[in-house]
């Protein structure tokens, strides 16, 4: 049960915020009118982002209702639910969205904090492939595109530029470590995300222009 819940997150979550192609949704939209399991579990989730206004009044209306007809059929009313099967999926499934859902947003909000800092060390770099790789990093972690590629390169650089023997990524250090944990946000791994922040804090402590925002962005976690 728990894990086919899980499995149709990411679909609702992108159909309540209109990100599904129109082939995709119309498949959507048929799996709805033919899976209790699923029915619940989006209407659920569309009154979870109706309560936290990412979805406006009017927009969730309608996208409630066609939940309700997808793909012509009447489906029976969100009230006639039984109140433990809805309370079961808003805690569950609810839970888990509005943490996925504060997780990614943190990484959004703290994603341009050093933009100018890195911009104007990145344009000093002599080594132009060095300043390149690093440019589309940090800006595939601020805007959430390639992440998984992004965080595996990531990772590698900043164990070198980590490394005891100085090369071309050690001056970038914070900024490399920083990006990291904005791309691990912005992919939902917040376990990651505190670790490297929580590594950055020994090295910048509170006090300092890093520090103090390392510190703000763990207490948001």
């Amino acid at each position: 049960m728990e894990e086919t819940l899980y499995d149709n997150e990411e679909r609702i979550e992108r159909y309540l915020h209109g990100e599904m192609t129109p082939d995709e949704e119309a498949i959507f939209e048929e799996d709805l009118a033919n899976d209790d399991t699923l029915r619940r579990q989006a209407e659920a989730m569309a009154r979870i982002v109706k309560g936290m206004e990412t979805v406006g009044g009017e927009q969730d209306r309608l996208l409630v209702e066609k939940m309700k007809t997808a793909n012509g059929k009447k489906l029976a009313p969100v009230w006639w639910m039984s109140i433990a099967a809805s309370l079961v999926i808003i805690f569950t499934v609810g839970y888990h969205f509005y943490d996925r859902s504060q997780t990614i947003g943190l990484g959004q909000q703290y994603a341009y904090v050093f933009s100018t800092e890195t911009e104007t060390l990145i344009r000093g770099e002599e080594d132009e492939d060095v300043a390149n790789k690093l440019s589309v990093l940090f800006d595939n972690a601020a805007n959430g595109k390639d992440l998984k590629n992004t965080i595996s390169q990531l990772e590698e650089l900043w164990a070198l530029a980590q490394s005891d023997t100085y090369n071309d990524y050690t001056t970038y250090e914070p900024y490399i470590g920083w990006n990291l944990a904005i791309a691990y946000l912005r992919n939902n791994e917040k376990k990651e995300a505190k670790s490297v922040l929580k590594q950055m804090q020994l090295d910048y402590p509170e006090g300092t222009a890093i520090g103090d925002k390392v510190a703000e962005l763990l207490k948001e976690l």
